[in-house]
């Protein structure tokens, strides 16, 4: 079925979505983040904490990457059809997906992040379709119901239905406020740098071990022709670090999509074991 995917982020190219691989890893990275973040379950029923930032690097993990949707067996060629009429994120796709039941017998919605999670729940038979995110939620709240990501773990999560509709409509849950800011899009290429900052590196990774920094990138980045050096920085919402750098160097935490374009190019120099 692999060969039947859509091309990610086809449906919106200036919004890319990274591949399901990719996209799997950093949202259970967003969920462990949200889970473990103190006082917080990425999961506990409470949505008081909607704003706390391992939260929402959850909500924007989640909204910029791919899931998959089960399709009843008989719908699959449809639902690829209706998938490939649609151009753009602003016409509708109306798709047939399985719906399950909660633990009170109750419809619910079922969506999942990665292959594994989808085969730990699913019906012997079933069809399955990658979807990005952003028009997965703008289908499932078509119905009004309550959607759970990964039944079957490996960590759960219920979205109530004014949950999956203010993802659908682009909004940080219990509030209006954008869950992506409005950014000034231009064209940004990333390559590695030369074999000069290897001694940079070198020393970036000492001064990197005393932080709660998971992972570090060095590479160098141009935009309207200028080419900067560009430190990445990857943790969670509690992560800070200080570092010395050369004048001219950009020093960023690195967030989807451009996650995915440094670590398509780049190896991290420095990674945190365990």
């Amino acid at each position: 079925m692999a060969d039947d995917r859509p091309a990610p982020g086809s449906h919106d190219r200036s919004t890319p979505s990274g591949t399901l691989e990719t996209s799997s890893a950093t949202l259970f990275e967003a969920m462990l983040a949200a889970r473990d973040a103190p006082g917080g379950n990425v999961d506990s029923g409470d949505r008081s904490d909607v704003r706390s930032t391992a939260r929402y690097g959850f909500y924007r993990a989640l909204m910029s990457g791919t899931v998959l949707l089960p399709v009843p067996p008989n719908h699959f060629e449809e639902a690829r059809a209706a998938l490939e009429a649609a151009v753009n994120d602003e016409q509708e796709v109306e798709i047939s997906v399985m719906l399950a039941r909660d633990p009170d017998g109750q419809p619910v919605n079922v969506l999942f992040g990665s292959t594994a999670a989808l085969a730990a729940w699913s019906p012997v038979g079933s069809a399955n379709l990658p979807l990005p995110a952003r028009i997965a939620f703008s289908n499932l709240a078509a119905n009004g119901l309550p959607a759970i990501l990964d039944p079957a773990g490996p960590i759960p999560y219920r979205f109530e239905p004014e949950e999956v509709a203010a993802l659908a409509a682009g909004q940080l849950p219990g509030t209006r406020e954008p869950l992506f800011a409005d950014i000034r899009r231009g064209s940004l290429i990333v390559r590695l740098p030369g074999p000069e900052t290897i001694e940079l590196e070198r020393a970036l990774a000492a001064s990197l071990r005393e932080t709660a920094v998971r992972a570090a990138y060095l590479v160098e980045s141009e935009t309207g022709g200028e080419a900067r050096l560009l430190l990445g920085l990857v943790g969670d919402g509690e992560a800070s670090a200080m570092v010395d750098v050369p004048a001219g160097t950009d020093v960023v935490w690195l967030e989807e999509p451009l996650l995915s374009n440094v670590r398509a190019v780049a190896d991290p120099f420095f990674q945190r074991r365990g």
